[in-house]
């Protein structure tokens, strides 16, 4: 059976996997220059280019840097390759163009359960004897003679104590 060379997809469809294939070849070709050393003039200028061409923002390319900073597997390439794991150039490029605000605590239907729970936890947890003065875990069903099976609790009972 010959399968058909033309998809059913809609215009919609095929910007998406246009746009998906371009950024993905944006973020392949900044790797690719991340591992080659440090963000030289020319390098600058290819990535201005690129980021004209595939016409990701300012945004977008800082965080694609940042992204290939932190990636272990690039630093290791790169520090392996040419000795050099990150560069004040590259750390510079990837800087934020606002910088992060403070997030606050988030607050849901669930926070005072949650925080009920941590206490109970906490208040049970600080019964038990250290890690350094416990022996190995029993096995499933196994009593152990500091940590009897019957006496262990269960989650529903650290949510009804106090």
């Amino acid at each position: 059976m010959i399968w058909p060379r033309y998809l059913d997809l809609s215009e919609e469809d095929c910007k998406k996997i246009r746009r998906k294939i371009e950024l993905e070849a944006y973020s392949s070709l900044l790797d690719a220059l991340r591992i080659q050393g440090n963000l030289t003039e020319d390098r600058k200028e290819l990535l201005n280019k690129l980021q004209e061409i595939f016409q990701v923002s300012t945004e977008r390319h800082r965080a694609e840097i940042r992204r290939s900073l932190n990636d272990e597997v690039l630093f290791t390439v790169a520090y392996r390759l040419t000795g050099v794991g990150e560069s004040a150039e590259w750390l510079n490029e990837s800087r934020r163009v606002v910088p992060l605000l403070d997030r606050l605590p988030p607050k849901t239907a669930f926070s005072a359960l949650a925080d009920k729970v941590a206490v109970n936890v906490a208040e049970r947890n600080s019964t038990l004897p250290p890690p350094e003065e416990t022996a190995r875990a029993p096995a499933e069903g196994e009593a152990s003679p500091t940590h009897p099976t019957h006496c262990r609790p269960q989650a529903s009972q650290w949510m009804t104590e106090s």
